[in-house]
Order: structure tokens, then C-alpha cells, then sequence
């Protein structure tokens, strides 16, 4: 009787519908990210680990599960998760909390959910498979203003020239020769594009990577241009190079450095921009900062408030008369984020150091339209309109007003590209991953044959 009853009392507190946390659960954020939680009980304990979209683990500090309620947390990220169990959808359905709540139904994976990401890069893979019509060289060549030996590939045609010439400058970040962005190699498909178009085209790591040499951590965009600068001045001595006509090429960042090129070397022959900021450094980390949230699914009153946020912090910081006086306001409008909940506990460790490096306070001070106003020679400017980190809208603008005076100047928003011009849906980063190209065929043709158009009238 005793031995029944204690039965019938743990019966009564076994919830109904109760579903086993253990195993293996996918679900999707409306941003787009997939996420993919594995748990694994012994005893009444359970202990877990989250994979995010790069396929990169992290441990979970708290799994709890009464068979109705699953809640698990990662400390050091403030990220967790509140669900319930619906018998209905037979999947648990709740939020996950990481910097704002995103509502997110978990159901049981299935092999196909938990197979490894397998990502195609046709483009890629057909310049690798070749044969192709240029020839590659390594190559390395010293910036004479600083210490720094900078390693690159130059691409030339077959034949004997001599042939016009780009040189490549990547976007913000420790970036080799080839631009490597979420697995794909920028620069070495559009280094094809070019080539195939009779240009011989340079690119190089920037300072402190790959080959490069240098101190990459304390450079500002300054710096780096003084690098592309003196990719110029080595190019045109090259054998088989056209000398009166090497342009430039920048991407993102790289597409403020172009036209800083140009301003100060009256002898390059033109620029392109690929998605180049044009307006002025806080003012496009603002934007950039809103926008990238909007893709990611963040409520619009979030996105107004951090709007507020980010404006009162660059302000501060750019009041500073110094990097070191800078930290001490950034940390205290930081603090005050975390109390409003606009920062996570995670963001705000690094955040005001960040900010108020000498490459960050010295890009929120540049404004790359002041340089365009400037130029005289071609220049090419696209944007794409679902770029979230240079939006196209008011950056266009910008460029468009900068280089009202430059006859020479086109501006072209290519509808439905991201960032890196590919075709995309939301033009978030969480996108380029999965994305198989490289870079639109709209976006290289279009480069390539203004830049060849150029050429032939020269």
C-alpha cells in the first residue's frame, strides 16, 4: 500500500505532456540565424552547448527542464532561453534573450539539421579549376614612409603590355590579399573579372597580416592609405604595366582609402568604390548600427533608443581632446546602457575600449565626402540596396552630392545586393555565408566595363 501510494504521488507531479529535454533541437530566429541546441541529461541533471551559424560551440551554464518548461543560459553572453512545452507543435516555443527578446520555437533535429554546413563557392571554384588567361606572381614591395613590407599577388595578362592596372584595398579588418569575408574570397574573383578584361591587378595583406609586416592594431585608415599609396607608386614600375594608367579599387573601407589615394597622387588615373562610405564616420555607425539591427529582428523601439545611445557615445568620445581622456565619458554612457538593457553585459567588456581606439576615433571624425568633392578624375560608386553596413540610400546621396562637380562620376545603387554585391535577401550579415556567390556577375560586368570603357578611351 505504501510502495503504491508513493507511486501515485510521483505520478501527480509528472506535468502533463512532459517531453524529455535531452537531445538535439533547431530552431530560427525571423533574422534568419539557425540555431541549434544539444542537450544531455544524467540523472535529474542536464548539461548542454549552443552551435551558432559558423559552426562554432558554446558550453551552457544553466539547463533546467521539468519536462513543461525548458530554460537554459549562456552567462558570459547574457543569452537565454524561456520556453514551454506545446504538445501541438510538439516543440518547445519561447524567447531567446541575447541583447533583445527574439521569440523562438526549438524542435527535435533530424539527421539532415545536424549535418555539417556544406557551402559551394562556384565562382571560386572555377578560377581554381582554370585554365585561366593571366599569369600570377608573389610579390612584395616596401611602403618607404614606414617600416612595413607589404607581400601581395600581381595578376598580369597574357601578352606584353603594356596593360592598364588596379590595385585592390580591402574593407575594415585583418585582411589578406583575398578578402576573405564568411568564406568567400572577394578579391580573387574580382581580381579574375579584371584580368580576364585585360587589366593586371594588384593585391596585397594589409600591414601586420599574412605576409605583410607591420603593426596592423595601431594603424588608422590614414595609415593604411599611406599603404595603398605605396602599392601605387610600386605598380607603375612594374615591366609590362601601363604607368599613365593605374587606378584604384577600394571596398567598404578600402573605398574611403581610394579616394584619399587620388586626392594626394594627382597621377591616378581613376577610382572605384564598392560600397565606400560616403558619409561621416559617426554618422554611418549610427545608421549602420540601426540598420543592422532592423535585419537581425530587433523591436523598433530598441533600435530608436540604441539609435540615442550610439549618438550620445560618439559625441563624447569625439569631445575627448585624446584616445586615453575619451575612455573614461565612454565607459560612463556604456554604464549607463547596460542600465537602460541597450548594452549586454558582453558588449559593454569591450565596447568603450573599442570605441576610442585611434583607427575608431579617427573614423568617426573622417568625412570621406569632403575628399570626393575633390577628385577630378573617373570615379565609379556602387552601392547595394540592402547594404546594411554602408546603407545605399543616404550613402548614394552623399556620393552623389559630393561628386556633383565631377563629370567623370557615376554612382549606381544595384538593386537587391548586400555588402559584398551579392543577390540577398535581407542584406544582413548573417546572409553571406550562405549565400553561394562571390559577387553578383551584374556588379563585376559593371566594373569592369567602365573600368575597360576607360581604358579604351585613354
Amino acid at each position: 500500500m505504501t510502495c503504491l501510494l508513493t507511486v501515485l504521488l510521483l505520478l501527480l507531479h509528472i506535468p502533463a505532456h512532459a517531453e524529455d529535454a535531452a537531445g538535439d533541437w533547431v530552431g530560427q530566429l525571423n533574422a534568419g540565424f539557425k540555431v541549434r541546441i544539444h542537450i544531455a541529461r544524467s540523472g535529474s541533471a542536464y548539461t548542454g552547448y549552443l552551435t551558432n551559424p559558423s559552426g562554432n560551440r558554446t558550453d551552457l551554464d544553466e539547463v533546467v527542464s521539468d519536462g513543461s518548461n525548458l530554460h537554459f543560459a549562456v552567462t558570459k553572453l547574457s543569452l537565454r532561453y524561456d520556453g514551454a512545452w506545446s504538445a501541438e507543435e510538439n516543440a518547445w516555443t519561447g524567447n531567446m534573450t541575447f541583447q533583445q527578446v527574439y521569440p523562438l520555437t526549438l524542435k527535435r533535429a533530424i539527421a539532415a539539421d545536424l549535418a555539417p554546413a556544406v557551402h559551394k563557392r562556384p565562382q571560386e571554384a572555377a578560377i581554381a579549376a582554370g585554365p585561366l588567361p593571366y599569369r600570377q606572381r608573389n610579390v612584395v614591395f616596401d611602403n618607404a614612409a614606414t617600416p612595413n613590407r607589404l607581400a601581395g599577388t600581381l595578376t598580369i595578362p597574357q601578352g606584353t603590355g603594356p596593360f592598364p592596372a588596379i590595385v585592390l584595398v580591402s574593407g575594415t579588418g585583418h585582411n589578406t590579399r583575398d578578402e576573405d569575408v564568411w568564406g568567400h574570397k572577394v578579391f580573387v574573383v574580382l581580381t579574375d573579372a579584371l584580368s580576364r578584361r585585360g587589366f593586371a591587378v594588384l593585391r596585397y595583406d594589409k600591414r601586420g597580416v599574412g605576409g605583410s609586416t607591420g603593426d596592423f592594431d595601431s594603424a588608422t585608415t590614414a595609415d593604411f592609405a599611406s599603404d595603398a599609396e605605396a602599392a601605387i607608386t610600386w605598380l607603375r614600375t612594374q615591366p609590362g604595366i601601363d604607368s599613365s594608367h593605374v587606378g584604384i579599387l577600394g571596398h567598404s573601407e578600402g573605398g574611403v582609402i581610394a579616394p584619399m589615394v587620388a586626392a594626394s597622387d594627382k597621377d591616378v588615373a581613376f577610382v572605384v568604390m564598392i560600397a565606400g562610405p560616403a558619409l561621416r564616420g559617426d554618422k554611418l555607425f549610427v545608421l549602420q548600427s540601426a540598420m543592422t539591427a532592423k535585419a537581425y529582428g530587433a523591436p523598433e523601439d530598441y533600435i530608436a533608443r540604441r539609435r540615442v545611445f550610439d549618438q550620445k557615445l560618439y559625441a563624447a568620445i569625439l569631445a575627448a581632446p585624446s584616445d586615453a581622456s575619451a575612455h573614461k565619458p565612454a565607459e560612463d554612457i556604456v554604464a549607463e546602457g547596460v542600465k537602460d538593457k541597450l548594452v549586454d553585459q558582453n558588449e559593454a567588456k569591450s565596447l568603450a575600449h573599442d570605441d576610442t581606439t585611434a583607427w575608431y576615433r579617427s573614423f568617426l571624425a573622417y568625412d570621406p565626402a569632403l575628399t570626393l568633392g575633390r577628385l577630378t578624375v573617373p570615379v565609379l560608386a556602387i552601392y547595394g540596396s540592402l547594404d546594411v553596413q554602408v546603407p545605399a540610400d543616404e550613402d548614394s546621396l552623399a556620393a552623389i552630392d559630393a561628386l556633383r562637380n565631377n563629370p567623370g562620376a557615376m554612382v549606381v545603387v544595384l538593386p537587391g545586393k548586400n555588402h559584398l554585391m551579392q543577390q540577398a535577401r535581407t542584406g544582413g550579415p548573417n546572409e553571406y555565408n550562405e549565400i553561394e556567390e562571390t559577387m553578383s556577375l551584374s556588379a563585376l560586368n559593371l566594373i569592369a566595363n567602365w573600368a575597360a570603357d576607360l581604358a579604351e578611351k585613354k
